[in-house]
């Protein structure tokens, strides 16, 4: 190639670099995409369904694995304006094996208004530091497990009596973020939330934010792989796995998808987790409804909700000696 065709080459990719503020590149020994911020300080948001990124789109903190093809689109913010050119790379798939959102980890942002993740993620790696807190139980989950209690300390609590009761005295560390769905805690999983602790049990309690846009066979695949992660970073510790709670007033198709995710989950449960514990029904009135004494917006649990929980995971807990 000659020295002018090098030179024309390099010249667009800097026009590029300049318009978006960032490099984008394909690592395909680590199927992963790796971005280049022009400053550490930056702020690079991404997608991975093919939806332009705005400010509720998680940000760019370590190498995008695509082990099965996929669109990143990615674009530099300040605060909440978007700064520079949009860059889109994709990744061919195999038709055989279509991409799980559900199981593709990847971060998020979009419950900004009431925390911000990333400071959480840093709240959650200083804790895993030696002696920085004792955890023999990790709850992991989204929104319901964040406003629960514990720490790290979230600016919401709605269940404080409830957690002192029945979680506090076994130890806890709280990794729940709201909005959460399957694949964020994937992502969570992979960059170090439990690298320095020892727990005794997992209580998992995630994907009903899934619903809204996966089926529910790729929910419960999704909450199957958080099991089977869990399982292979941390192989001692048991793992209580919770069945999505149930929502809406009264029964409907949101109500009916939730159910049909603990079926699956309950079918393979032996294979993911050591207990696995459906409290629909502690969660229901005689007549099928949600009460707001228990669930004020029929998704988050009261003081009274979380007691109903912490009842049934103290009990599992003491089963098992701890």
């Amino acid at each position: 190639m000659s020295s002018l065709k090098l030179l024309f080459i390099a010249s667009l990719s800097s026009l590029a670099t300049a318009a978006s503020g960032f490099d984008l590149i394909y690592d395909a020994g680590s199927k992963s995409i790796i971005i280049y911020p022009s400053k550490p300080t930056d702020v690079i948001r991404y997608t991975l369904n093919g939806k332009d990124p705005d400010f509720s789109a998680g940000n760019y903190l370590a190498p995008i694995e695509l082990p099965h093809g996929g669109i990143v689109k990615a674009a530099q913010f300040d605060e909440k304006t978007l700064v520079g050119q949009l860059v889109t790379k994709s990744i061919p798939s195999d038709p055989s094996h279509a991409p799980n959102s559900a199981e593709t980890p990847l971060t998020q942002n979009r419950d900004w208004r009431s925390y911000d993740w990333v400071t959480r993620h840093n709240e959650i790696l200083a804790l895993n530091k030696p002696g920085a807190i004792k955890a023999d139980v990790v709850l992991i989950g989204d929104s319901i497990t964040h406003f629960w209690g514990g720490e790290p300390k979230a600016t919401r609590i709605n269940g404080r009596d409830s957690w002192l009761k029945y979680v506090a005295p076994h130890h806890p560390v709280n990794l729940g973020y709201g909005w959460d769905r399957t694949e964020n805690v994937l992502w969570r999983l992979q960059h170090g939330e439990i690298a320095g602790l020892k727990p005794k049990v997992f209580v998992v309690l995630i994907g009903t934010n899934n619903l809204g846009i996966n089926t529910v066979l790729e929910t419960a695949d999704g909450v199957e792989e958080v099991c089977q992660e869990l399982r292979k970073r941390a192989p001692g510790a048991k793992i209580l796995l919770l069945g999505l709670l149930p929502r809406q007033e009264r029964p409907d198709i949101m109500r009916n998808k939730v159910a049909d995710v603990n079926k699956i989950l309950k079918d393979h449960a032996s294979k993911i987790s050591d207990a696995y514990l459906d409290l629909t029904s502690k969660f229901l009135a005689p007549d099928g409804r949600i009460t707001k004494d228990i669930m004020p917006d029929f998704l988050h649990p009261t003081d009274k909700g979380y007691g109903i929980m912490g009842a049934a995971i103290d009990e599992q807990l003491k089963a098992w000696g701890f």
